[in-house]
């Protein structure tokens, strides 16, 4: 949903759907308080998109680890 409650279109890739997320501001919910909040470039979607595999590439278990 957008700000005015208005239902959006789903993301096209994890990484459409991790910007929009950042650019919504929501990524500050999920870092501790002493993170510092400005001085940062805003990633553009070809970083992102290399975030997200790596974090889908984690979140599995790797040879011979049983989660």
């Amino acid at each position: 949903m957008d700000d005015q409650g208005t239902p959006t279109a789903a993301p096209s890739s994890d990484a459409d759907e991790l910007h929009a997320l950042i650019a919504a501001g929501g990524f500050w919910r999920l870092a501790p308080d002493w993170v510092p909040r400005t001085g940062y470039t805003i990633p553009d979607r070809h970083v992102l998109g290399r975030m997200a595999l790596r974090l889908l590439a984690l979140s599995v278990p790797g040879p011979g680890e049983t989660w």
